[in-house]
């Protein structure tokens, strides 16, 4: 048993007896670990805020090798990004953020640059307007399934090899998206996030975080594209990818535009 040390982002946590919880965090250094935190929870609190959910923390922890929870020793707070808190659209998507992780990525595999990934998508969701940020969730999503092994097609139609510009739609099914000639076949899966919104995926993939343009897309169109690249991760990973965050942001979204039309 090793005392270590590492930049960590925090994913989630549960309660653990009556003065404990369990942590789950991404750190920088070890993968993601889940740590007990004794007596967090009885209102001396010596962790602070260091502990909550979508902190950046630095935390000292005892590994044990082979044990699923492993003590922590000291957390002190790096990053609170206050403003995801502040509204509930930022903090739904940040929310998908960590969710994502802690649902696809296994225990104790440190990934040194999908972490600096994951803490620079909190601070630009945390900056950006807010009709962007979709598309910053959009471009995360990608790049988890590159780094997890499969990465969807989005130069070339999946079905005859050809680039086009016309794109029907994203396959979840197939991997990638699917031109017009090739949708015309009913034996082709369905495809999701059509025309203009399955375009936009082939931008998103050549663009970096903080490039995400502010497009207004429809509700029902940005939750058309984000449907799509969930259903592909949870194709190739045999993950469900019914998130908490997303399914909390949908209903907020059908009440304002209920509320809209009212």
């Amino acid at each position: 048993m090793a005392l270590v040390t590492s930049r960590a982002i925090v994913l989630r946590d549960h309660r653990l007896g009556e003065t404990s919880k369990v942590v789950v965090c991404y750190t920088r250094d070890y993968g993601k670990v889940r740590l007990v935190a004794k007596g967090v929870r009885k209102g001396g609190g010596r962790f602070g805020a260091a502990l909550e959910p979508l902190m950046v923390s630095g935390v000292v922890f005892y590994l044990r090798e082979g044990r699923d929870l492993s003590l922590v020793s000291q957390a002190s707070l790096e990053r609170a990004f206050p403003e995801l808190r502040r509204d509930v659209t930022r903090m739904a998507l940040a929310g998908a953020v960590v969710e994502l992780l802690d649902r696809l990525l296994p225990d104790h595999e440190p990934d040194g640059e999908l972490y600096e990934l994951t803490e620079r998508a909190l601070e630009v969701m945390s900056t950006l307007p807010v009709p962007a940020l979709d598309g910053v969730l959009w471009r995360f999503m990608l790049e988890l399934a590159t780094r997890l092994g499969y990465r969807p097609e989005l130069s070339r139609c999946v079905v005859c090899g050809a680039a086009d510009d016309g794109w029907a739609g994203f396959s979840p099914e197939l991997g990638g998206l699917v031109c017009r000639r090739c949708s015309a076949g009913d034996e082709l899966p369905a495809a999701l996030a059509a025309g203009p919104e399955a375009a936009v995926l082939t931008e998103l993939a050549e663009t970096g975080l903080d490039a995400v343009t502010g497009r207004r897309f429809t509700p029902a169109a940005r939750d058309d594209i984000t449907r799509a690249l969930g259903s592909f991760l949870e194709r190739h990973a045999g993950r469900s990818m019914k998130l908490k965050s997303l399914e909390f942001l949908a209903q907020v979204r059908r009440l304002e535009a209920q509320t809209a039309k009212d």
